[in-house]
């Protein structure tokens, strides 16, 4: 059963200034990583990650092509255990870096399936994992080496939303990340 949330309980946890500030941060090392790449595909999870992922890609200055995918792996505050996989599809990535990036990183169950998935695919040069924010107390035990290339933000266990991540679907379209006190 979903819990009623307004605004009003929301409390800051990162404003957009300081969001804006980490993902240029980010997006400079990731350009400096990537910089005799010519072939970098930038895979953004939905539906979490899709500001986080075009912030990050306005901040690149090299060129890169992007491309959604579609997992699920929660219900209201909780993760569910397992994901849904929603959409897989994808161009020839055959000789690409791929770098994928997703909104959070607490079990590492979707960060291992899609790592497993990307390293399988026939001819992938490199795969890399950005996150916006890392919850390394959540990690599962069977997950506990996954951790992003590239991250923003670790943070406790905190059950966060806005800035695309959500709660039943609502708040994504906060552009700051905040908290409610109690729920985690």
């Amino acid at each position: 059963m979903s819990l009623v949330i307004s605004k009003e309980q929301i409390q800051i946890l990162y404003s957009a200034e300081t969001i804006a500030t980490r993902i240029n941060e980010l997006a400079q090392t990731i350009n400096q990583d990537y910089k005799d790449c010519e072939s970098l595909v930038v895979v953004g999870v939905l539906k979490g990650a899709f500001i986080f992922a075009a912030d990050l890609v306005r901040n690149l200055n090299l060129p890169c092509q992007l491309e959604f995918i579609r997992l699920s792996s929660y219900e209201g505050t909780q993760s569910t255990g397992t994901f849904r996989v929603y959409d897989l599809t994808l161009p020839d990535l055959h000789g690409k870096d791929i770098l994928i990036v997703d909104d959070i990183v607490d079990s590492g169950r979707t960060a291992q399936f899609l790592l497993d998935f990307f390293n399988k695919q026939a001819g992938v040069k490199s795969v890399k994992l950005a996150a916006l924010f890392d919850k390394p107390s959540k990690r599962h035990a069977d997950h506990q080496k996954i951790n992003p290339d590239y991250c923003c933000f670790t943070i406790e266990d905190k059950f966060i939303l806005g800035y695309g991540l959500d709660y039943d679907q609502r708040f994504r379209e906060l552009p700051y990340v905040g908290f409610i006190s109690g729920l985690t």
